[in-house]
């Protein structure tokens, strides 16, 4: 069987038959891939969430780093690529950073607070950061941009119970871990965007050989297991390879798209994440949350639109 590079299976070049198919049958590359990595990055955080419950947070994060090393080389090796240049290389690793301690927050915030709480802050916050950066950047994507923002933090105030309606209030350090979380994934978005387009899906090779090693140093000083057992272990595998599988997503989006749009329907990933938590764990909502739930979606929809 021959080798192929990422380029035969998605061409970077627009007027190539691959990439013209999809973009008459399924719409823009960039938008198709955008909401590709939405949809599993909600389902891997909804996996990591689940094994967090079981097992602690820090051992969850490095069995699904285990996973995720393992599937994302055996991908780059199969497909052929040649491997990247430092340069690229080195914004992986950065990102790798970035992932591991966005992770290691994102599950500790999962186990102990509700998921219909934090996805969505997680969410705006990974949005903005990017939909900014792409603005100092030179990126102009329109009003409607503006007013998605000025949303976003309306949704922020509203999915957090800010304004305290009906006594429930999201506890502060719930809340300062799923920013930070945003914040670290934001920097995956931002760094990604600078990666070549012909370095393949080696910069998720990349990014696991940084994360992987941080992780296991956070897990051994704070004297977790290395491991974990049973039904954490399904959840733990799972939110790892699914995880890898929509940064390899994303990857292929952000090379078709400008930053400040194709981030923002990627970050639509707690549709999916607040969807399994309400069907499989029966999470309640009340109605101020929903709004806010509500408010979060038109924000990225603006943003995207815009």
């Amino acid at each position: 069987m021959p080798r192929h590079s990422l380029e035969t299976i998605i061409p970077v070049r627009p007027n190539l038959t691959c990439s013209t198919a999809l973009t008459v049958v399924f719409g823009p590359v960039a938008v198709v891939f955008a909401l590709l990595t939405a949809v599993v990055y909600g389902i891997a955080d909804y996996s990591g969430g689940r094994g967090s419950r079981l097992a602690s947070s820090f051992t969850v994060t490095f069995v699904g780093q285990c996973a995720g090393f393992v599937a994302a080389l055996m991908l780059a090796v199969f497909i052929g690529d040649a491997v990247p240049s430092g340069r690229d290389l080195l914004i992986s690793g950065a990102a790798g950073v970035a992932g591991s301690l966005g992770l290691l927050g994102f599950y500790r915030a999962m186990a102990s607070g509700s998921m219909t709480i934090v996805a969505p802050i997680t969410a705006l916050v990974g949005t903005t950061i990017p939909v900014v950066w792409g603005l100092v950047a030179g990126e102009r994507p329109g009003f409607l941009s503006y007013v998605g923002m000025v949303v976003a933090l309306l949704a922020v105030v509203l999915v957090t119970d800010a304004l305290g309606v009906q006594d429930k209030r999201t506890p502060a350090d719930i809340v300062v871990l799923a920013a930070l979380a945003g914040t670290c994934f934001a920097t995956i978005f931002i760094t990604f965007d600078y990666v070549s387009p012909d370095a393949g899906l080696w910069p998720l090779v990349a990014l696991r050989s940084v994360s992987l090693p941080l992780v296991f140093l956070v897990v051994v000083s704070t004297r977790h297991p290395l491991r974990t057992r049973g039904e954490a272990t399904r959840w733990a595998l799972t939110s790892g390879i699914l995880d890898s599988a929509a940064n390899g997503f994303y990857l292929i989006a952000a090379r078709h798209g400008l930053l400040s749009v194709v981030a923002v329907i990627a970050s639509l990933y707690p549709v999916s994440t607040l969807a399994l938590a309400t069907s499989l764990d029966k999470e309640k909502l009340h109605s101020a949350q929903w709004v806010g739930v509500g408010l979060a979606l038109v924000a990225l929809v603006l943003v995207s639109a815009g």
